[in-house]
């Protein structure tokens, strides 16, 4: 009966081995400045990327589009390459960080995002990031540079075309705010700002240092101009800054309050201070600064408070960077098809072979 389950394990074992060399087996070669193939593996991990996206199996002519994709990318990297244009590991952090940033809502490194996420769902950046989008962390990484030596190389190969693209005419501008006035809606906000003191060293003292704080604001709401310059100082011992504070679940969510504590926050009135507050870390506490009601915006309205960036910029914004994009990815296509030649690059299966590796 040993010898029996011995076997059964190593017919598992080889039959694992055999199923990875299937994946490890290249199916495309681009070879326009070096010989460089595509996988079986690299194609599966992209075309999973995408059925998550769209939420559903891609058929196998879209599984042979995401390989002519594939083919494409390391075809404009290598040009890339040749041509001297390079993107270093630490944009492609820089860049990670800031996409990871906008989704948390506050500027994070790869450590306290680490943190987040297995607070939140137990998994690590890794698992989080192939059950989001079937890629690993060093697997988007890998794709983030691509597509940035992408953009870099198109940037500097059609220049010129691309500085000469004209700004939306004020017609175009007025009619898009007109068609789409319903989106610029300013939900009810409110203006605090945040006292936070850490407890690094002794509770008592922090607890102390806060609840003078909360007493200062109190007794003059506008100090807190003069705490956000001290909280700005070297080993100042906390931090202070202004927050805005929408009306919604997602703030609630935010914040980690709920919605019943976030309407308590803005039944307050301005200049009102509250509480202090004892988290697993700190003390807080916050002054209510200004109340904002919902109201459709204006083109003369900025687009959130705070800020200066009116309606009519911010839409004039959007439609210079749609026309930008779309000049980006025309003159993408234009490189592609002079690079995409029969020299640079070659399938390694073809009709009924390639069907049948593409059926997975």
């Amino acid at each position: 009966m040993k010898r029996f389950v011995c076997i059964l394990a190593l017919v598992a074992l080889f039959g694992g081995a055999i199923f990875a060399q299937s994946d490890l087996q290249p199916i495309a070669n681009v070879k326009l400045q070096k010989s460089e193939p595509i996988t079986l593996k690299q194609l599966k991990t992209r075309v999973e990327a995408y059925q998550k996206e769209l939420g559903r199996v891609m058929t196998l002519d879209e599984r042979k589009k995401v390989l002519d994709t594939l083919i494409n990318e390391k075809l404009v990297v290598q040009a890339a390459e040749r041509d001297g244009i390079r993107v270093s590991d630490s944009e492609v952090n820089q860049n990670f960080l800031q996409m990871i940033s906008q989704q948390v809502g506050k500027e994070v490194n790869e450590a306290e995002f680490a943190q987040l996420i297995k607070q939140q769902t137990g998994m690590s950046v890794d698992e989080f990031m192939r059950a989001q989008n079937g890629m690993g962390l060093s697997e988007y990484k890998s794709f983030l540079k691509s597509q940035l030596i992408a953009q870099r190389y198109v940037m500097e190969k059609k220049h010129n075309e691309l500085s000469s693209i004209a700004g939306p005419a004020d017609s175009d501008i007025r009619s898009y705010y007109e068609m789409s006035k319903q989106n610029f809606v300013q939900p009810d906000m409110v203006k605090l700002f945040l006292v936070v003191v850490p407890k690094s060293g002794s509770v008592e003292s922090a607890r102390s240092q806060l609840t003078e704080f909360q007493k200062q604001l109190k007794e003059k709401p506008a100090s807190s101009t003069e705490i956000k310059i001290r909280s700005q100082q070297a080993n100042s011992g906390f931090q202070a800054g202004d927050m805005y504070i929408k009306k919604n679940s997602s703030s609630s969510q935010q914040l980690g309050i709920s919605m019943e504590a976030l309407l308590k926050i803005f039944a307050m009135n301005k200049n009102e201070v509250s509480d202090v507050t004892e988290t697993d870390t700190d003390f807080q506490c916050f002054i209510v600064l200004d109340k904002y009601d919902a109201k459709i915006l204006t083109l003369s309205d900025v687009v959130m408070p705070g800020t200066t960036v009116t309606v009519y910029e911010y839409i004039k914004n959007n439609m210079m960077v749609q026309a930008q994009n779309t000049a980006v990815n025309n003159a993408l296509v234009q490189l592609i098809n002079e690079l995409r030649k029969p020299e640079n690059y070659q399938l390694l299966k073809n009709d009924a072979d390639l069907d049948k590796v593409l059926a997975w």
